[in-house]
């Protein structure tokens, strides 16, 4: 993900999940998608992003490997 703060409203998020030991997931206002463990394709969601707080994390891994996007 490469945007830290954006405005409320309707996107398109695709994920790129390349890894077999890895997942992606967004939790915040209205928002709880992830990916799964083991697959290794791509998710194409469409989301309505409220305005808040929405962490990203990989389950598996969340000591280390996450993030926050927030919605202003």
């Amino acid at each position: 993900m490469s945007a830290k703060t954006v405005k409320p409203g309707r996107y398109v998020v695709t994920v790129r999940d390349r890894s077999a030991i890895h997942n992606f997931h967004l939790i915040g206002p209205g928002v709880n998608l992830k990916t799964s463990v083991p697959a290794v394709k791509t998710y194409v969601w469409r989301v309505a992003l409220e305005r808040g707080t929405y962490r990203f994390v990989c389950d598996p891994h969340s000591t280390i490997m996450k993030g926050v996007l927030r919605v202003s």
